[in-house]
């Protein structure tokens, strides 16, 4: 390859490159206006970022504690169903280098004074939980609910406590809702999905969605 042909292809690349970033930044302008527009039609508080968001969750939610670069972003406040709630955007960076990469949860977290959870994480089980338990790894299994124990994974420190949060009715509802992510702790819930906050028209039944499960932990 001439040396005139390589400058055409790196300039060509570059060309490129440029371009992804304009779209890239067109699509996030617009994706951040869209959460404008939702959060001011239901009377629901908006902000762009929450810097260092994270600190007073960190006890309860394990996310918050890995990677660097962590980020709180795109924040929705508000009461749904009379239950207070706040969604965000996190994200954290894992690896070096050229092995680095992003990773993104959407959540929702709720605040409840009254109560009190024992801390616990709930995740789906996969291949990997199953061979880890062989060296090991939690997992707070019930004999009575084989399909749920085969389903999630459930961990905490308080096992007593977190057998005796998790009722029947509860774990009924997680084996008929699979591939659910949950943490609580004290007078905090935690549900979230990876990847980015949903868009703005999807957020309606997003949310709903988190708060069925919130019914669960945290009564009328």
């Amino acid at each position: 390859m001439t040396i005139e042909i390589q400058w055409i292809v790196m300039g060509g690349v570059a060309v490129l490159l440029g371009a992804g970033a304009l779209l890239a930044r067109a699509w996030e302008r617009k994706r951040r206006a869209a959460y404008e527009e939702y959060s001011l039609t239901r009377e629901f508080q908006f902000e762009p970022e929450r810097p260092e968001g994270e600190q007073r969750f960190r006890e309860f939610f394990e996310p918050f504690n890995q990677g660097r670069s962590r980020t709180w972003g795109y924040t929705i406040s508000g009461t749904k169903n009379r239950a207070p709630f706040t969604a965000f955007e996190y994200k954290w960076v894992t690896g070096g280098g050229k092995n680095s990469s992003r990773n993104y949860i959407g959540g929702v977290v709720w605040e409840r004074e009254e109560q009190s959870l024992p801390q616990f994480a709930l995740s789906p089980e996969r291949w990997f939980t199953r061979l880890g338990e062989k060296f090991g790894m939690q997992d707070i299994d019930f004999a009575e609910s084989p399909e749920f124990s085969r389903a999630y994974r459930l961990k905490g420190p308080d096992e007593a406590g977190i057998r005796s949060l998790f009722t029947p009715a509860i774990r009924q509802f997680f084996t008929a809702t699979p591939d659910q992510y949950v943490a609580g702790g004290g007078r905090f819930l935690f549900w979230w999905r990876g990847g980015r906050l949903p868009v703005a028209a999807q957020l309606d039944e997003w949310l709903e969605q988190g708060d069925q499960v919130r019914r669960r932990f945290f009564k009328e």
